[in-house]
């Protein structure tokens, strides 16, 4: 009986401990307009004049995304105001780049303008961007 609660509880630990080694974390749905704002929404009849992205640049991009600013991690800065910027999704244009089928380059950078910072001197180190392959690996950072 001691040998089986032994086990039962070595191997409960070993389970708990794999959630932090795997990187769990919840990520949160998108916010819902009430009803009444959803129905005045009139859908266009066509997306042509729109941003395409394939499915290999669409996962590049998430990927990107998720090495760039990975769910639940927050930004630091000296000021206060600028940290908020930087955890701000909305602060950057993306640009990704198809080189071929098998590399793409995605391009972060920060306008700080939007959340009403003016810098007299810009921040170097605020943006990325990451060369990844059509598998969803990447290759490279700058």
């Amino acid at each position: 009986m001691r040998i089986l609660s032994f086990l039962v509880s070595i191997g409960c630990v070993a389970l708990l401990s794999g959630c932090a080694r795997l990187g769990y974390y919840k990520i949160n749905r998108a916010e819902r307009a009430p009803p009444a704002e959803a129905e005045k929404v009139v859908f266009p009849n066509s997306y042509e004049s729109g941003i395409h992205l394939d499915g290999p640049t669409m996962a590049a991009l998430e990927v990107a995304r998720n090495e760039f600013m990975p769910p639940g991690v927050t930004a630091t800065a000296r000021d206060e105001k600028l940290a908020r910027c930087l955890a701000r999704r909305d602060t950057y244009d993306v640009t990704v780049l198809k080189a071929n089928d098998d590399l793409y380059f995605v391009s972060f950078l920060p306008r700080f303008s939007r959340c009403g910072i003016e810098l007299e001197a810009p921040i170097m180190d605020a943006g990325a961007t990451y060369a990844i392959d059509g598998r969803g690996q990447i290759l490279s950072e700058l």
